[in-house]
């Protein structure tokens, strides 16, 4: 089995260094493309929404430099979020973490964090600061398909997420911003991506919102000219340049499907026929 499995591997020029996650028996059947398709689909938002928040909270001219997603990972968490849909951890590597410290307080930069075991309470309370707000920020009712309000759960920790995405910001090399979804989060998120067709529907429409609807639906109207009972015998005696008379009435039904809604009479206007002084069929 081994042996077929470098083969395989060999045959789809997957290196054995290379980052291939194994996929779990309850992870299959979930179409996990379908996340990264849709946090991609809202990239653009994100972008602005980030460079928006460095912006005006800490004067730091920044953005989405890209977003890197991954499956499956058992890590203890202690900066946690959960919400009616689940839970959510953050987490910034610290070198990030001192470069934004240093370009928005002025703090210096060159601790050496090798020998830095312990986060200081001022790299603390922007930790938690921004988790606390870029949480929210890629957490909306567009993702999620519903609004969420986010809960700091303090002295708590989780160790096993089902999906992160990872981001670096634009100028910072060092460093990446991960967040971390539970596996009842990431079923809210795929449960709305699924069709129409799959799911019911989880709305309500009122009939004033029902009405101004149907109102707008497009349908055809036949209008019946005339209409000639003749034999099969005749039918099939006809030739080329017979001529069938018709007699057009005095109004004509005016057809939806196979039910008649009203008659009308056939006028000319601007060198056009049109339908005019409409009769209630069902009064007649």
């Amino acid at each position: 089995m081994m042996v077929f499995a470098r083969q395989t591997l060999k045959k789809l020029n997957i290196q054995a260094d290379d980052n291939v996650l194994p996929l779990a028996v309850n992870q299959l059947g979930k179409p996990w493309h379908k996340l990264a398709e849709h946090i991609n689909k809202n990239y653009d938002n994100f972008d602005v929404s980030v460079s928006r928040y460095f912006l005006t909270k800490f004067r730091i001219n920044t953005s989405l430099a890209n977003i890197i997603f991954s499956i499956e990972e058992n890590k203890k968490c202690h900066q946690i979020y959960s919400c009616s849909a689940g839970k959510i951890a953050f987490e910034i590597d610290r070198p990030l973490l001192l470069k934004l410290l240093h370009d928005f307080y002025g703090v210096a930069d060159s601790l050496d964090i090798s020998n830095a075991n312990e986060i200081t309470q001022t790299e603390l309370r922007l930790q938690e600061r921004l988790g606390d707000e870029l949480s929210q920020i890629f957490l909306t009712p567009e993702v999620l398909g519903l609004p969420v309000t986010l809960q700091p759960q303090h002295n708590q920790q989780h160790s096993h997420w089902a999906w992160s995405l990872s981001f670096q910001l634009r100028g910072y090399s060092q460093g990446v911003i991960t967040l971390r979804f539970d596996h009842q989060l990431i079923d809210q998120i795929l449960a709305q991506l699924r069709p129409e067709s799959d799911s019911p529907a989880q709305f309500s429409v009122s009939d004033g919102q029902l009405e101004w609807q149907l109102r707008r639906v497009p349908f055809t109207l036949n209008a019946q000219l005339a209409s000639l009972p003749i034999t099969l015998e005749r039918l099939l005696a006809l030739k080329v340049d017979d001529v069938l008379p018709i007699f057009l009435t005095e109004s004509v039904p005016v057809i939806l499907g196979d039910e008649v809604l009203f008659q009308a009479k056939v006028s000319e206007h601007q060198g056009q026929l049109v339908l005019s002084e409409f009769i209630d069929h069902y009064t007649r």
